[in-house]
């Protein structure tokens, strides 16, 4: 099974909304993922999968892995060479059986109605996988605050997102049998709070308005619109929390 149509046009579209926002807040997630990874990383060869910007895989880089390879839908979002970037599906990845020592997928498993055949293509390229996924419970004011000034602005979410919101995030006890069922001999799964240094107003407003599903749409307002729309949301956010995401990080091996 493939991840749903529409999700990697979209990423593709928003990629540059993206890195002035949402990877910032990804990037500190990665660094913590990656404290959690079930293989020594020493020269490691890993696979970056569904890899966005690539903030997994440098994470893994920083902690010591050889080589990472990042594979995702969106041409547009992936590592500028000398990264080595391939554009792929993770239902049909284009690697040999056990070319890996490890899979990362962070956040990526979430884009799949069904994610055990999508893990399962990754345990036969990679005998280990970590990847993270939202914990259930885990929410943000900003999210609907933002939402609602964009609606009174005439966005309307993509079919592809109101999948996405219909369905609810896995929690722990789920992604440990659903790595079992892909094949895994052992799984286990934790909730981690993490801190992402995104704690103003703006950058609040740079997570949201950066998103896949928000991107596109803001890009192609005019110049005066999307300043508009910029200040009723920040107007929207202000004295909200910081941003802190409660994330499942989940090995397997």
């Amino acid at each position: 099974m493939t991840a749903m149509d529409g999700v990697g046009e979209a990423y593709d579209a928003a990629a540059e909304g993206w890195r002035a926002g949402p990877a910032r807040m990804y990037a500190r997630m990665a660094g913590v993922m990656a404290e959690h990874a079930p293989v020594d990383l020493a020269g490691a060869v890993v696979l970056d999968a569904g890899a966005g910007t690539g903030v997994a895989g440098d994470a893994l880089l920083r902690r010591g892995a050889g080589t990472v390879v990042s594979v995702d839908l969106a041409a547009g979002m992936l590592p500028r060479p000398p990264a080595h970037s391939v554009v792929g599906d993770l239902g049909r990845l284009p690697f040999a059986d056990a070319t890996f020592n490890l899979a990362a997928a962070a956040f990526s498993l979430n884009h799949f109605t069904d994610p055990v055949p999508a893990m399962g293509e990754l345990r036969r390229v990679a005998g280990a996988l970590l990847a993270t996924a939202y914990a259930p419970e885990w929410g943000h004011p900003a999210k609907e605050a933002v939402e609602e000034v964009l609606a009174t602005h005439g966005f309307r979410p993509p079919e592809w997102y109101a999948v996405v919101r219909a369905d609810a995030n896995p929690d722990t006890a789920e992604l440990e049998a659903c790595a079992r069922r892909a094949g895994h001999a052992t799984a286990r799964a934790v909730r981690v709070d993490v801190a992402t240094g995104m704690d103003t107003a703006a950058d609040l407003v740079d997570w949201r308005l950066g998103m896949a599903h928000t991107a596109p749409w803001v890009a192609a307002l005019d110049v005066e619109e999307r300043a508009g729309l910029r200040a009723a949301a920040e107007a929207a956010v202000a004295g909200m929390p910081p941003l802190v995401v409660a994330m499942i990080v989940l090995t397997a091996r």
